[in-house]
C-alpha cells in the first residue's frame, strides 16, 4: 500500500506525462513530492523499480538530469488498490483514495459500478465449512454513531442495536401490544409502582453465558444512575430500586405509577447487557458488544458493520447468515445502482407501513413500497443563546416567511404535506382550519419591527440530507431582510453539548413512532430541554411527566396534543413538512417486513434459489 501511494502521489503531480515516456526529474524535486529525505527518496525509487512500476535513470555527471519513466498505469493500479481495500471492508478508505488520486470521473464511476455488483443478496460456499452462506450486503449513506443502547440518538443506530440486543419485553407499534422477550412473564401491583419480571431459561449472551437477573439490574441501573452520561436515562428516573429476587426474577420499585413502564422496557435503550462488562463498558461496547439478539457483531469501524447470525437465538436462528452494512458518505448517495434482490424472500407475510406501488405494470421486476414517514421536520430556535430568536415577534416573522406549500412545490421529491402537527394524519385532518396564508411583506415587516431585529446574522444548522430545505429557508429569509446563513453539520456535532450551545437554530427531522418517541422530545436532554428555558421549559417538563403517569391512552393522547399547542403558541418550534419513504425491492420477494422507519428486519429475510421450481406433492 505504501509503495502504491508513492506512485499515486507522483502521478498526481505529473498528470500529463504519458506512461512509458521518460521525463526529467531531480531527487530534490522528489523529496518535496514525497516529503522525505534524499536517502528515503532513493529507497522509494528502488522499491518502485523492483515492482517494475517505474524505471529510474540517475543523471551521470554535471549537467545530466536524472529521468524517470512510469511503466505501470497509475490509474489501473489505483482501481486495483481500491478493490483490494474494499474486499477487506475498507470501503470508505477506498473511496477517499479514489477521490484524492483519481484523475477522471470514469475511474470513480467504474469503481461504483463494480461495487454495485456486490450489493444485494449473495450465496457463497464457506471456505472452511463448505456450507452455503447467505449474505445481505447494502450501503447506507451515513455513519453508525454508536452501538451503545444507552446513547441512542438516531433511528438507524437503534435499528442495528435492535439486531444485536434484546429487551425484557417487545412492543408491536402496529397493534399497540406488549409481548414477552427475555422476560416470559410479569405482574405489577394495583398502583403500578411495583413490577416483578420472570426471565426465560436458556437465553445466552453472544459470549456464551446465560442471562441472569443480575444482568437486568446492571443494565437498567447503568441507565438510571448516570443521567448526565446517558441521554436515554429520562425513561427510568422513576425507578427507585431494582433487585434480583433470585437468578431468574427481578423486582422494580417505582416512585410514581408506571403506566408506560412496559413501553419503556421495550425501548432499545433498555437492552440487556452482560453484567461482566462492569468497568469496561466503553471498550466492550465499541469493539466487542455482547447481546442476546439474533445477530452478533463481528466487525465495526468507520466504513463497515458486519453482523453474523446467532445460532443459539432463543426465538429461532435467522435465515440469513451474514449482514454487511457499508457506511458511505452522503456525497456517494445515488451513485450505486439498485442491488439484485431477485433471490431474496421473507419468512412472514407481506407487512408494510404503507402501500405498494407497481412501477411499470404487472410484469415489472421492481416494486416500490411508499410509506409516510412517521414524523415531520422542525425548525428549533435556541433560546439558551442570546440573539433575536428570543423574541416571539421575530420567531413569528420567520414562521410567516416560510411558505411550506411553496417549499414542497419547488423542492418536490418526497416532500408531500405541510406539517401542522407531529403526525401526518393529524396534519391532514386539521389542514382545513389551520392552513397558513401566503407570506405578506407588510405583515412580516411589522413583526420584524416589533422584534427590534437589527440585521444580525443568524446561522441555521442541518445535516447534509436536509440541506435543500435549509438553503431554501435561508434564501427566503434573506429576501425579507433577515440574514440567515446555512451551515452543514455532522450527526456527532448535533449531539455535542458545546456545539449545541453555539447554534442559533437548527433544522431536524424527528421520527414519532409511538408516544415514547413523542415524550422523548420533551424529556431527553438533547431535544427541546437543550434549547428552551424558563417558565416554558419547566411547564413542558411537568406536563410531560404527567403524561408518563397517565394510565388512560386517550388522555395521554390529549395531553400530548396540548404539549404540541404549547410549542406552537409563541412559535418556539416551527413545524415544517411531512415526507414519504420509498423502499424498492425485486418483485420475486414474497414479503418484506418493514419497521416504522421503513427499515428491513434482517431476521425475516431468506434466499430463494433462482433455479428452484415448485414440486407437486401427493397427499
Amino acid at each position: 500500500m505504501l509503495a502504491s501511494l508513492r506512485l499515486f502521489e507522483l502521478a498526481s503531480v505529473y498528470p500529463d506525462h504519458v506512461t512509458k515516456e521518460p521525463f526529467p526529474v531531480t531527487v530534490e524535486t522528489l523529496t518535496g513530492i514525497w516529503h522525505c529525505t534524499p536517502r528515503n527518496v532513493k529507497m522509494i525509487l528502488r522499491k518502485l523499480s523492483e515492482l517494475e512500476w517505474i524505471a529510474w535513470q540517475p543523471g551521470q555527471g554535471r549537467g545530466h538530469s536524472s529521468t524517470l519513466t512510469v511503466l505501470a498505469d497509475p490509474q489501473e493500479l489505483l482501481a486495483l488498490e481500491a478493490r483490494t481495500m474494499t474486499k477487506k471492508g475498507e470501503v470508505r478508505e477506498a473511496l477517499e483514495l479514489i477521490e484524492r488520486y483519481g484523475l477522471s470521473h470514469r475511474l470513480k464511476n467504474d469503481f461504483m459500478e463494480w461495487l454495485s455488483d456486490g450489493m444485494g443478496v449473495n450465496r457463497t460456499i464457506g471456505s472452511e465449512s463448505g456450507a452455503e452462506l447467505d449474505t445481505l450486503r447494502f450501503p447506507v449513506y451515513r455513519s453508525i454513531q454508536t452501538l451503545d443502547p444507552a446513547a441512542i440518538h438516531f433511528a438507524f443506530d437503534a435499528h442495528v442495536i435492535g439486531h444485536i440486543y434484546d429487551t425484557l419485553v417487545d412492543f408491536d407499534y402496529r397493534s399497540g401490544t406488549v409481548s414477552p422477550a427475555i422476560a416470559h412473564s410479569w405482574e405489577h401491583s394495583i398502583d403500578m409502582k411495583e413490577w416483578v419480571f420472570h426471565l426465560r431459561k436458556g437465553v445466552l449472551f453472544h459470549h456464551g453465558r446465560e442471562v441472569a437477573a443480575e444482568d437486568v439490574v446492571y443494565s437498567l441501573n447503568r441507565l438510571r444512575l448516570e443521567p448526565q452520561r446517558h441521554a436515554q436515562s429520562w425513561m427510568f428516573q422513576t425507578i427507585s430500586k431494582i433487585e434480583a429476587l433470585d437468578r431468574k426474577t427481578v423486582r422494580f420499585q417505582l416512585s410514581a405509577p408506571g403506566a408506560l413502564f412496559l413501553h419503556f422496557l421495550s425501548a432499545k435503550a433498555a437492552s440487556i447487557l452482560p453484567s461482566d462488562m462492569i468497568g469496561q463498558e466503553d471498550t466492550a461496547l465499541l469493539k466487542h458488544p455482547s447481546g442476546t439478539g439474533p445477530f452478533r457483531l463481528v466487525r465495526y469501524d468507520a466504513g463497515i458493520c458486519v453482523l453474523e447470525a446467532n445460532p443459539t437465538y432463543y426465538q429461532g436462528r435467522p435465515h440469513i447468515d451474514r449482514v454487511e452494512i457499508l457506511c458511505l458518505s452522503e456525497r456517494e448517495d445515488g451513485l450505486l445502482k439498485e442491488p439484485d434482490w431477485s433471490c431474496a424472500t421473507c419468512a412472514q407475510p407481506n407487512t408494510f407501513n404503507g402501500y405498494m406501488v407497481l412501477n411499470a405494470g404487472m410484469d415489472a421486476k421492481w416494486l416500490e413500497v411508499e410509506s409516510i414517514f412517521s414524523g415531520c421536520s422542525l425548525l428549533v430556535f435556541n433560546q439558551r443563546k442570546s440573539g433575536p430568536q428570543h423574541n416571539p415577534y421575530f420567531r413569528a416573522a420567520i414562521d410567516r416567511i416560510i411558505d411550506r406549500e411553496a417549499m414542497i412545490a419547488e423542492l418536490g421529491d418526497n416532500r408531500i404535506h405541510p406539517a401542522y402537527n407531529f403526525h401526518y394524519q393529524d396534519s391532514v385532518e386539521t389542514a382545513g382550519i389551520r392552513r397558513r396564508k401566503p407570506p405578506e411583506k407588510a405583515e412580516i415587516s411589522a413583526l420584524l419591527a416589533h422584534s427590534d431585529y437589527q440585521g444580525e446574522t443568524l446561522r441555521l444548522y442541518a445535516y447534509a440530507k436536509h440541506s435543500p430545505e435549509a438553503e431554501w429557508i435561508a434564501r427566503q429569509c434573506r429576501s425579507y431582510g433577515v440574514n440567515l446563513e446555512f451551515e452543514q453539520c455532522s450527526p456527532g456535532q448535533m449531539t455535542d453539548p458545546e456545539f449545541m450551545a453555539q447554534r442559533d437554530c437548527h433544522l431536524i427531522e424527528i421520527a414519532i413512532r409511538n408516544e415514547i418517541c413523542e415524550l422523548e422530545l420533551y424529556l431527553q436532554k438533547h431535544f427541546f430541554p437543550a434549547f428552551l428555558k424558563g417558565a416554558l421549559a419547566a411547564e413542558m417538563n411537568q406536563a410531560a411527566l404527567s403524561v408518563m403517569a397517565e394510565p388512560d391512552p386517550g388522555l395521554r393522547r390529549f395531553k400530548l396534543r396540548k404539549l404540541e399547542e404549547m410549542l406552537q403558541q409563541n412559535a418556539d418550534v416551527l413545524f415544517l413538512i411531512h415526507r414519504k419513504n420509498n423502499t424498492r425491492f425485486h418483485s420475486s420477494i414474497q414479503g418484506i417486513s418493514l419497521n416504522e422507519c421503513g427499515l428491513i428486519d434482517f431476521r425475516k429475510i431468506w434466499f430463494h434459489s433462482p433455479t428452484a421450481s415448485a414440486v407437486g406433492v401427493a397427499l
